[in-house]
């Protein structure tokens, strides 16, 4: 979507802004605003340095009027900063929402560009924290409870601003921003997530179906429409492909996961697999314990892939055709019932957001996280190859121990050479009868969305975002 950019302030007859015919590497300001106006107290969330993650990044996120150290002219938007005096800045607040508008998302990246974003492409790819395109005038993260706050925003009409969760973006435009001031974005609407396609970017996302987990349900609940589910052979028309299962169920053109999962080319058109709950490990259809679709599983991830399981889908790290991956979990199987709710580990920065956010989404959860059925597939994880979400208690003579853990791919490497990523929830989240993903899907998911699928939501949206360090904090993209 390209936006109109306005490359100079209407100045009324009341203001007192100066524009400077100086540069930005000037020691004076291009805009000077000596009216002593400050910003309100939406500013009040953060401070101004990359590290915090609600917060904005300029040259030192306090409003200094966008100048830079280059010595260079200042470019399109970046004449549209303004210095505000008595210490105010020009900020822009929100939340940034799911495409249904109801669920906030942590991480994501906000920005105004200076250029149109560079498009993106579909499939498996390395991608690296901070690479975003469109020459980023002011950035910013949204916090656990999906808000942020942009500082140093060009002031003016039609401001456009980008929202991006990895392969998630949507381009939006600020109908104005006013100098020295806070502007509200209040509606979700204009701080969503894309529905479809047209509205922006989405991944490619393949699902597999399987009867004892209706996985692919929590999809159109987050707000995905209708009209970009398909199957293999409608290509990027459509964002969501479905694969039979075990169960065979799924839309009738759908094709099947064997012949899928165990077609790395195929695999590799893809950004995210969801892989459901087939009831039993399932061997046969991925050729037994040492067959192809696990070594195609592990190229894939390897390459930049992600992929979602819950419970028996235990089988694509048991069995990985990636030994380090394999041999970063203990796995019992079998699916024996633990203690539920689920204990957060809120011990590395992002485990703490998980924490926060569920606060936020389901008042009173209180650092847990429960499912309809936890299970007690995983011993332990190898916490050097491996991110520990979520813990359980003991049931019967189950021990306590690992329930959601996830994976950066290649294992046990530095994470700027990490580019996939993997997440298992050893649960049950939706197995209720009123949901199903057969011949009808997604009209065929009719129950309301339940708590356990809000956690999905959540490691949904982390699975899309940028690799990173999970033990180091989320920063901004630096600004061009």
């Amino acid at each position: 979507m390209r936006s109109t950019y306005i490359l100079g302030l209407v100045l009324g007859a009341a203001s007192a802004i100066t524009l400077s015919a100086f540069g930005c590497g000037s020691s004076t300001p291009k805009n000077t605003l000596d009216d002593g106006g400050t910003a309100s107290d939406g500013n009040d969330g953060g401070t101004s340095t990359t590290t915090d993650p609600t917060s904005g990044t300029g040259d030192s996120g306090t409003g200094d009027s966008g100048t830079g150290d280059s010595g260079t002219p200042c470019k399109g938007l970046q004449c549209q900063q303004v210095t505000c005096g008595g210490g105010g800045d020009t900020t822009v607040t929100g939340t940034v929402f799911t495409p249904s508008g109801t669920i906030p998302i942590y991480n994501a990246i906000v920005y105004v560009p200076n250029a149109d974003p560079v498009p993106l492409t579909k499939g498996a790819t390395c991608d690296r924290c901070g690479a975003v395109t469109g020459e980023p005038v002011v950035t910013a993260l949204s916090a656990a409870n999906g808000q942020f706050i942009l500082k140093n925003v060009p002031a003016g009409k039609n401001i456009p601003l980008v929202i991006q969760v990895g392969k998630w973006r949507r381009q939006v435009t600020i109908p104005e921003v006013t100098a020295c001031s806070e502007t509200k974005l209040a509606d979700p609407e204009l701080t969503r997530l894309p529905k479809n396609q047209s509205e922006g970017s989405m991944p490619q996302i393949a699902l597999t179906t399987g009867a004892c987990d209706k996985l692919g349900c929590m999809l159109p609940k987050i707000g995905i429409d209708a009209s970009e589910f398909g199957v293999e052979s409608d290509g990027t028309a459509k964002a969501v492909h479905v694969y039979k299962g075990a169960d065979n169920g799924g839309p009738t053109a759908a094709s099947q996961a064997s012949a899928f999962w165990s077609d790395a080319t195929k695999m590799m058109k893809y950004d995210m697999i969801l892989l459901s709950c087939e009831c039993t490990e399932s061997l046969n259809n991925k050729g037994g314990a040492d067959g192809p679709a696990f070594t195609a599983m592990a190229d894939y991830l390897k390459a930049g892939g992600r992929i979602f399981t819950t419970d028996f889908m235990y089988a694509w790290y048991r069995y990985s055709g990636d030994p380090d991956l394999r041999s970063a979990t203990d796995i019992r199987g079998g699916a024996p019932q633990a203690g539920s709710p689920m204990t957060v580990n809120a011990s590395f920065p992002k485990g703490q957001a998980l924490s926060d956010w569920l606060s936020v989404v389901i008042p009173g959860s209180a650092g847990t996280a429960s499912a309809e059925v936890v299970f007690g597939n995983i011993k332990s994880v190898d916490e050097t190859k491996t991110q520990l979400w979520a813990t359980s208690g003991a049931m019967n003579r189950l021990p306590e121990g690992p329930r959601i853990f996830s994976a950066n791919l290649p294992v046990g490497v530095s994470a700027d050479k990490q580019c996939g990523k993997a997440v298992h929830i050893d649960a049950h989240v939706n197995s209720g009868l009123l949901d199903a993903v057969d011949k009808d899907y997604p009209a065929s998911c009719k129950d309301v969305m339940k708590p356990s699928e809000n956690l999905l939501a959540f490691f949904f949206f982390d699975l899309a975002s940028c690799i990173q360090d999970d033990g180091e904090p989320p920063t901004p993209p630096p600004v061009k």
